[in-house]
């Protein structure tokens, strides 16, 4: 008696809680009951922290600075805690040691034919593969360090004030030489910590593009729905004037432009940003001035400007927050395009380029036929680029759901 007392109260609590929840209270648990959202989610949090810190969770610098000269073109060097010399407590990696390369030209200097000139190039000895294979000392094992210190970066900055906080801790490493654990490309830079560093690249051109879209819709949709009239007739042309013309073209048609001056990495990389976001302004500020030219005419924005609410306010501080909830979900669903967007071009050359470390830059470094037959371990990035656009993607999808109030069923 008493245990179906306590649960109707329950229950009757929980239905008061459900229906005066705040709006974003109630996309949260919507989004919480989500199970593929939620291991979504986990996976794009976890991949934009370690983007994020990504100098922390770098064994090895991924600029010029940190090449390995003895071990270009290497294997991934695995962790392991147990092989035929028995079990260890602490994670190890063996020694590596560069063969030397078997070069025999003693058939060619006795006045060899063209046979043994045949032989000598079939045999793989001019290949650069060839020359640049190592021997596993299995017998001598370097084992993983924990917060070690090692290379310095710049773990905070605040920009044109000069405040900048650096370190050299590191979450891992081994005492002597370094550790590759997804190899090293034809340079000697390290695999791992390089994509490490593109993942942070790649989000925060996305960011960037994302908020440069942002107020190019609201500003465009704002304007355009509250005002109306001749105002929302040129806006609207001009919108629809951007949005025929094809947009991977136009693109292309910026980068080759942006190629023409001589733009440092940073100008670059904002320049890019930038064209991602005011090309892709036209779908938002559609849907925002045709929510504002429905809401303009509600009894709120009347009182508002009885109040004395100047224009700006009333759009600002009342039309648009109430579209929040579908500009958050669209300008997240948007996220993985934006990505893709900025890889394309830098698979293509026209985007980033080597030595700046973003996905795309390293895709196109892994289209090299000698990397696909010889060093595989270079396709790591594809798997962390692909990771990263799916958990956008069914987080994107959760999302929207969760922020639709029309998509849930009756039990």
């Amino acid at each position: 008696m008493l245990a179906n007392l306590f649960s109707k109260s329950a229950a009757s609590t929980h239905d008061d809680s459900y229906y005066t929840a705040g709006q974003f209270a109630l996309i949260v648990a919507r989004f919480r009951r989500k199970s593929a959202g939620m291991i979504a989610g986990t996976v794009l949090v976890s991949l934009i922290t370690i983007g994020f810190f990504a100098p922390f969770f770098s064994p090895v610098d991924p600029t010029v600075k940190g090449i390995d000269s003895d071990y270009r073109r290497g294997a991934p060097q695995p962790v392991k805690m147990w092989d035929e010399n028995g079990f260890s407590w602490r994670p190890f990696t063996y020694t590596y040691e560069k063969e030397k390369p078997t070069l025999d030209l003693s058939a060619a200097l006795k006045g060899g034919d063209l046979a043994a000139l045949d032989a000598l190039t079939s045999s793989g000895a001019l290949n650069a593969s060839e020359q640049n294979k190592f021997a596993v000392k299995r017998d001598e094992r370097r084992y993983l360090q924990f917060f070690v210190r090692g290379w310095e970066y710049t773990l905070f900055s605040i920009p044109f004030t000069g405040v900048e906080i650096r370190s050299d801790l590191h979450l891992f490493g081994v005492a002597s030489g370094q550790i590759h654990l997804m190899g090293t490309d034809a340079a000697g830079k390290d695999i791992f910590s390089r994509t490490l560093h593109a993942i942070w690249v790649t989000i925060s051109i996305a960011i960037v593009a994302l908020v440069v879209k942002l107020f190019a819709s609201l500003l465009v949709g704002g304007v355009s729905g509250y005002f109306g009239g001749r105002v929302d007739a040129v806006i609207m042309s001009i919108t629809e004037a951007v949005r025929v013309i094809p947009q991977l073209p136009m693109f292309l048609a910026i980068s080759v432009a942006l190629a023409q001056f001589e733009l440092t990495p940073v100008q670059l990389y904002f320049s890019i940003a930038v064209m991602l976001g005011a090309l892709d302004f036209a779908a938002l500020g559609r849907r925002l001035r045709t929510h504002i030219l429905t809401e303009r005419n509600q009894d709120y924005v009347l009182a508002a400007r009885l109040c004395g609410s100047s224009n700006w306010r009333i759009i600002w501080r009342h039309l648009v927050p109430s579209f929040t909830s579908y500009i958050i979900v669209d300008t997240l669903i948007n996220f993985p395009y934006v990505i893709l967007v900025e890889t394309g071009l830098s698979f293509l050359g026209l985007g980033l380029t080597d030595p700046i470390n973003s996905l795309g830059v390293l895709l196109q470094s892994a289209q090299d036929p000698d990397i696909q037959q010889n060093m595989p371990w270079q396709y790591f990035p594809v798997v962390v680029f692909v990771s990263l656009i799916m958990a956008f993607v069914f987080v994107g999808d959760a999302l929207r759901d969760a922020a639709d109030p029309y998509s849930e069923r009756n039990n």
